[in-house]
């Protein structure tokens, strides 16, 4: 298949940067950065596809270190690099990219039909119970 149209590549400052492929050594490197990024992954992605534009925007105090931290892992260079160099809308496209190119949507829709009913009522459970505590 082709990527007619899509874009391999931003610029994130000066510095060309592949849209990654989101592999398992990827995806332990965000599931293994301690903070609050992983809390902030989890709401994103329990929210509607629909309302992720206004949970960014409502909680953007928070998200900005995190769309850089973020970037920093999956792109590789370093977070002093992009304080310095590289805009908002450089991380968010390059974030957005990155997400499309990996289908992210798709493959939260296959995991959820993975997890039996239960195990789903467990973790909308402990979903409410960290939303009280944020209260």
């Amino acid at each position: 298949m082709f990527n007619l149209g899509k874009k391999e590549h931003v610029m994130l400052g000066s510095k060309r940067v592949m849209i990654p492929k989101l592999t398992r050594n990827r995806l332990k490197k965000l599931t293994d950065h301690i903070g609050t990024i992983g809390d902030y992954l989890v709401k994103l992605f329990l929210t509607p596809e629909n309302d992720r534009a206004v949970f960014i925007v409502a909680a953007a105090d928070v998200t900005i270190d995190e769309i850089y931290e973020l970037t920093s892992l999956l792109s590789d260079l370093p977070l002093e690099y992009l304080d310095e160099h590289a805009a908002l809308g450089e991380c968010t496209e390059f974030l957005r990219l990155t997400w499309e190119k990996n289908d992210m949507n798709e493959a939260l829709k296959n995991l959820n039909g993975l997890i039996p009913p239960i195990a789903q009522q467990f973790i909308q459970s402990i979903v409410k119970r960290m939303d009280r505590a944020d209260v």
